[in-house]
């Protein structure tokens, strides 16, 4: 596949920005390049157009070929559904929306050993800024070309297994020796391997399947009924969230064949239940016969509904004689019972801190930024400013684990006229707000006596009243995780 990103900049460059500017759009483009075919064959090619800004593009307008550029008739385009042999009008896409379309080529003999090529752009309604990739039709007289039908996204909860409808296609003219499956998903799905034709590989992390079969020209081969291949989430798997996975199949003949292929190869050969591809109902005539790397794989999500994982607050008391410098570790433990949620674009996992009167603060954990009136100052990580500080969580903090900050002051007195708190920003999986404040107190110990340490954490309990403070605290929240999966594997895509 290859990428072109438009940005939406109609005027120069300028030495600065005026803060009036309103930001602009970015927008991508992906179409797969280069597209093979033989005479007499067709292709279907998709191609997409996002928009991964932040704001939303307006009045967009996809071109194919100008009266200046036409297309080579040679080629034997067809446009898209809907759309003219010129170009698609795509309208507006909100930030993260994206409108898939395809389109067809059909080449004839005439057209040269070296192929041709044509543009595809895409720009605004008053074609302020425009950005163009190519795409290029070439022919091969013989190869093996692999396609995977498209996998929907799935729906499971956290424990959950659901078996993936899986279907490979020889679109080519020349039948293959043997076929692999390759199966890869980010943190928290998996794909329990229970035969002996597949290998776990870490690297992707997933599995690898061989299977030792012929499949010819036109066949169409889907999954045994009686060995079903699974996708599963784990228990602790935080949600509501969407996991990226993808499945690639190859060949032996593959250039890009790895160490795991050839481990489930090998795999193959011992005895045990293996997984089983059979040939579907239906079988496809062989009208197209192409080398195209880019539709062996296909990506799915697999969405995870809300799992709940309950923050407590965790407090402690600055303890020792007036004068002493005294260091408190306070924070916030998941209870489960599922992990909790990594950050994204308007949430972290967070505690808000108000140290106690009665202290002056020496010194704040790194991982604590001043908050005052509830405005985190991020530039200033561990620097001492006033009472209140909002303190960032580990990442993904797994369940019976905590998280401790460290605060470290000078005892004034005792008299706790303004106590401390420390409160957890839980997020929508925090669905028990009993244990979300702590309280962090100043205790004077008698003339001479004292170690200058804390007293110890204690659980989160105070009643919360009120309603949830900080900017960072989203509500709603649904973690996304971008882009495409690796597996689909840079190694095997030609970039151009």
């Amino acid at each position: 596949m290859i990428g072109m990103t438009a940005v939406g900049a109609a005027s120069p460059a300028r030495a600065e920005a005026e803060p009036s500017e309103v930001e602009l759009p970015v927008v991508e483009i992906f179409v797969p390049s280069p597209v093979v075919t033989t005479v007499g064959g067709s292709k279907t090619v998709p191609f997409e157009v996002t928009n991964v800004g932040k704001t939303a593009a307006t009045g967009l307008v996809v071109d194919f070929a100008s009266a200046a550029a036409p297309i080579d008739p040679r080629i034997g385009f067809q446009p898209p559904a809907g759309c003219t042999p010129t170009g698609c009008a795509v309208g507006d896409l909100a930030s993260g929306a994206r409108k898939t379309y395809t389109f067809t080529v059909r080449p004839t003999a005439a057209l040269p050993e070296t192929g041709a090529s044509f543009a595809v752009s895409v720009h605004d309604a008053g074609a302020a800024w425009q950005a163009s990739t190519t795409v290029t039709v070439v022919r091969a007289a013989r190869g093996v070309d692999l396609e995977t039908a498209e996998i929907p996204d799935i729906k499971l909860a956290a424990g959950k297994s659901a078996a993936l409808p899986i279907s490979i296609r020889n679109n080519g003219n020349t039948a293959t020796e043997g076929v692999a499956i390759e199966l890869a998903a980010q943190p928290f799905v998996t794909f329990p391997n229970n035969y002996s034709n597949c290998v776990d590989v870490d690297i992707l992390p997933g599995i690898v399947c061989y299977f030792d079969l012929t499949l010819e020209p036109g066949a169409v081969f889907t999954m045994s009924p009686s060995t079903p291949l699974t996708v599963a989430v784990d228990p602790a798997a935080p949600g509501p969230a969407q996991y990226s996975a993808s499945m690639f199949a190859l060949n032996l003949e593959d250039p890009s064949k790895d160490a795991g292929l050839a481990a489930a190869q090998k795999a193959a050969k011992k005895a045990g239940s293996k997984l089983q591809l059979v040939p579907a109902a239906q079988s496809l005539a062989v009208d197209e016969s192409e080398l195209n790397v880019w539709d062996n794989s296909t990506s799915f999500l697999v969405k995870v509904p809300l799992s709940p994982a309950d923050s407590a607050a965790i407090g402690d008391t600055f303890e020792g004689k007036i004068g002493a410098s005294s260091t408190v570790k306070i924070g916030l433990r998941n209870n489960g019972p599922a992990t909790v949620l990594g950050p994204a674009k308007d949430w972290k996992y967070a505690a808000e801190v108000r140290t106690p009167s009665g202290l002056a603060l020496t010194k704040v954990d790194k991982r604590c930024f001043p908050n005052g009136d509830g405005d985190p100052s991020w530039d200033k990580p561990g620097q001492v400013s006033g009472h209140e500080y909002i303190c960032v969580a580990t990442e993904w903090l797994a369940p019976g684990k905590q998280d401790l900050f460290s605060f470290s002051g000078k005892i004034k007195d005792g008299k706790n006229e303004d106590e401390g708190t420390i409160k957890v920003l839980g997020g929508v999986q925090d669905l028990n707000e009993s244990n979300d404040i702590a309280k962090v107190n100043v205790k004077v110990t008698a003339a001479g006596s004292g170690s200058g340490g804390g007293s110890g954490g204690t659980g989160g309990g105070l009643a919360i009243t009120g309603a949830p403070t900080g900017r960072i605290a989203g509500a709603g929240l649904l973690l996304v995780f971008t882009g495409a999966m690796a597996l689909v594997l840079t190694r095997r895509r030609q970039t151009i």
